[in-house]
């Protein structure tokens, strides 16, 4: 039954990833070339809408999940998506830049969420390698299908457009809600956090730094060398897929992380440098470079997210909504980067491959400087659990008296060593803010100042060294 279950959610997944790669080819082949004629910044102004919107995502799923309801949120999405595409092909059809605006805004209102859900079904798999298989043979289903396609007439692409993410809704509903309904009634991350820094990795952390430059590559490819305001595309990047997928499946050991990562990025510096040989035929090969070289990156940012996600299920969904945040920044200084070099291009000037060489020295000098140490599979397994276990005390007495010696010893204040109290005894932060009748951040600063005296980094060796303490010399190892 379970193993039934598990074959049933990698389908889901899998259909999820095909036809969410569908949608964005679509989107990218029919809509943003006609939005060019009318509403040039169409493209940068719906991925700038997103960003943002992935940042209300980010914050909620932080500070709030309580009112992350699935039912609310599905019927929210299905309405946007579907109204606002009429809005949208009314506006193509009028020509009219407000009615655009207005339809992209609510267009990815609804569509935020169907990519948070699709997002949560990919990673909720039972392994980081059942996730890695799902977005690897589906991106390279979809590349295969995106050119069986070719190029959707507009009222078939519009069509398609509200279609696609709804039915990847439908794939996705299970796993999401399911996974939704337990964060609910469960602590907020930024509560966790405060107790378990080790658990989260911050917006600051290297792997979104990551995520930011090879977005850039992305969007670069996505404009470059453009036919017809569409992105230019080769016929052979989904074979180069799916070797990549096949690798994945005849891999015998877990892990490999920090190889997709490295064959990601030789990818890309081999687009970049093939770019300026493209610029007067347009030919289609730096953009398969680069595209290939970005979506093993997905592939790789699927298989970290999920392996995060199952050593803390708190962190998941903030990780997703960090990690799309910047994707989407990064794509949009990628476009712009590429708009701006098919313009020079057409002045016959040098400039396209100024921007190019600028565009590969940053990425190199990026991988030389701030990645020469990092590693994936160590992000990965430096994300601790935030589950808490408590023994429970026959002496709490002198339970209280060992953490007040400890406290002394230590040099915590009076109220940093009730506090202590509090967290050795499995205590959250919420009980804390309401039981000393202070701010969180109050609650956040002693407990920095807690750790930072006893020396410990989570509540869980926190809570282990005042038992040790505790514990009677008969019982002491």
């Amino acid at each position: 039954m379970q193993q039934s279950k598990g074959k049933r959610a990698l389908a889901c997944a899998f259909g999820a990833v095909v036809l969410m790669g569908l949608y964005g080819w679509i989107q990218n082949s029919v809509l943003f070339p006609r939005f060019a004629e009318f509403f040039p910044v169409g493209r940068e102004l719906d991925t700038a809408v997103r960003a943002l919107l992935y940042v209300g995502v980010t914050l909620a799923a932080g500070n709030r999940p309580g009112i992350l309801d699935a039912k609310t949120i599905a019927a929210t999405s299905v309405i946007a998506t579907a109204s606002s595409t009429a809005l949208i092909y009314a506006s193509v059809v009028l020509q009219s830049a407000i009615m655009a605006t207005a339809g992209i805004v609510f267009f990815e209102i609804g569509h935020i969420w169907i990519v948070v859900f699709y997002g949560l079904a990919i990673c909720l798999l039972p392994t980081p390698r059942h996730t890695a298989i799902a977005a690897a043979f589906g991106i390279a289903a979809s590349n295969l299908l995106e050119q069986a396609m070719g190029i959707l007439p507009l009222e078939a692409g519009m069509t398609a457009m509200a279609a696609l993410p709804l039915a990847a809704l439908a794939l996705s509903w299970m796993s999401a809600s399911q996974y939704l309904a337990r964060m609910q009634h469960a602590s907020t991350p930024s509560d966790l956090e405060i107790a378990h820094p080790s658990a989260f990795l911050k917006p600051t952390h290297a792997l979104f730094a990551c995520i930011l430059v090879f977005s850039i590559a992305s969007g670069y490819a996505l404009t470059l060398n453009e036919v017809d305001n569409a992105p230019n595309r080769s016929p052979l990047e989904w074979t180069v897929l799916l070797a990549v997928a096949v690798a994945i499946v005849l891999a015998r050991k877990p892990g490999g992380e920090d190889a997709l990562f490295s064959f990601s990025a030789l990818l890309v510096i081999a687009g970049f440098l093939a770019a300026p040989f493209t610029f007067d035929s347009n030919a289609p090969m730096a953009n398969a470079l680069l595209r290939i070289g970005r979506n093993c990156f997905d592939i790789l940012l699927w298989m970290t997210v999920a392996a995060i996600g199952k050593q803390n299920p708190f962190a998941l969904l903030v990780a997703l909504g960090i990690a799309n945040a910047v994707r989407a920044l990064g794509t949009i200084v990628g476009a712009i980067a590429g708009h701006t070099a098919n313009d020079f291009v057409s002045l016959g000037g040098q400039e396209a491959h100024f921007i190019t060489a600028c565009a590969l020295f940053v990425f190199i000098a990026f991988l030389w400087l701030g990645f020469r140490k990092f590693s994936f599979e160590e992000t990965i397994n430096g994300v601790e659990s935030p589950e808490i276990t408590t023994q429970h005390s026959a002496h709490e007495d002198s339970f209280e008296e060992k953490c007040a010696q400890i406290g002394t010893a230590h040099g915590l204040t009076e109220r940093e060593t009730e506090i202590f109290l509090c967290m050795a005894r499995g205590r959250n932060v919420g009980f804390i803010q309401e039981h000393f009748v202070i701010s969180r951040n109050t609650v956040k600063t002693h407990v920095k100042r807690i750790y930072k005296k006893l020396d410990v980094h989570s509540q869980q060796e926190l809570i282990d060294l005042a038992e040790s303490s505790a514990a009677p010399e008969s019982q002491r190892v």
